[in-house]
């Protein structure tokens, strides 16, 4: 034995280096495999997406200042925080990127999307049945289903024409093809559900 420094410890044809034991009992190889397998372990980032629809429209907002995507629309989105629920993330998302309040029974769960183009994130899309006061972010404008902006951030775009027909899970990029019909979104009339899915297919 080489390097190694045991009390009270009898062992017999053994070699072991490099390894200082003082009232421990350590394994090599064994605790290099499971510290190889908690360094690679991924922590994957999880967006908080909202979908405020009311009358036939929906809530988008302008990013700016993220370093990506600047310009772009999308619905009001957030990042969950440690120690934070998903809906406790939606409520702070609706206060600090649309200006309204929500409470937590008026959410539910529209859509999940596991998002691969980088290093991996998944993003839940919530709808709220109801919220208080009116909406007083800068960057954020109501805009007709049937007439999305041009310039709205690619994955929104795919996630909401999924939820549109009735897909409740989707990876991005890798998706199905869109389909030639689906179920109208909560909140739309029936004349703007061929416009709504037209909408998703710019």
């Amino acid at each position: 034995m080489s390097g190694v420094t045991m009390s009270g410890v009898t062992m017999s044809g053994v070699t072991m280096s490099g390894v200082t034991m003082s009232g421990v009992t350590m394994s090599g190889a064994g605790d290099t495999a499971i510290a190889a397998e908690v360094q690679h372990r991924r922590r994957v980032v999880v967006d908080v997406i909202l979908l405020l629809m009311k009358n036939g429209r929906i809530l988008l907002r302008e990013r700016a200042n993220t370093g990506y995507g600047d310009g772009a629309y999308e619905p009001p989105t957030g990042q969950l925080a440690d120690r934070e629920t998903i809906v406790e993330t939606a409520i702070r998302v609706a206060s600090a990127e649309a200006g309204i309040t929500i409470s937590a029974a008026n959410v539910a769960l529209a859509h999940v999307m596991h998002d691969v183009s980088g290093s991996g994130r998944i993003a839940f899309f919530l709808t709220a049945s109801g919220w208080q006061g009116e909406h007083t972010s800068p960057g954020a404008r109501w805009f007709g289903v049937e007439n999305l902006p041009t310039n709205m951030l690619d994955r929104s775009r795919v996630a909401l024409r999924n939820y549109a027909e009735g897909m409740r899970f989707s990876t991005y990029p890798a998706f199905g093809p869109a389909g030639t019909g689906g179920p109208a979104l909560p909140g739309t009339s029936a004349w703007a559900a061929a416009g709504w899915q037209d909408a998703f297919s710019a």
